[in-house]
């Protein structure tokens, strides 16, 4: 004689474990800062070419601090040549100049635009920092 087994619970028991074992990865890795997160006593600097060029400095956050501070220590640091327009936004970072193009550069905290310029904005950590030449 035939049995057929009747599965009563409409659960898969792998699709199951291996569902929360996917969660529970994806909530370590975002516990790690692991998708672009800033811990909250470091600040990140990029500065972008435009041309796919990208330089990532990564610093502890000082009390005091400012965007333009940041930016002025990466290039003490690293020797990143820069000259400085009205109000201290940057008229030529590495040799790249407002002038070329058409293009300039432009000064984004958190991925958003700043009314206020980098000599202006404090830095508490956490801060990602990006001057963009677009």
């Amino acid at each position: 004689m035939l049995r057929i087994k009747n599965k009563t619970s409409g659960f898969d028991r792998k699709a199951v474990f291996w569902s929360a074992v996917g969660l529970f990865l994806i909530l370590f890795l975002l516990s790690l800062n692991f998708f672009g997160g800033v811990s909250k006593n470091e600040v990140k600097l990029t500065i972008d070419f435009g041309d796919g060029n990208k330089r990532n400095f990564i610093t502890s956050a000082k009390e005091g601090i400012t965007a333009w501070g940041l930016l002025q220590q990466a290039n003490a640091i690293y020797g990143i040549p820069l000259e400085i327009e009205g109000k201290f936004w940057p008229q030529s970072i590495n040799g790249i100049s407002n002038v070329n193009g058409g293009k300039k550069w432009n000064f984004y905290l958190n991925g958003r635009t700043r009314k206020e310029g980098p000599y202006e904005t404090k830095l508490s950590g956490g801060e990602r920092i990006l001057f963009k030449f677009e």
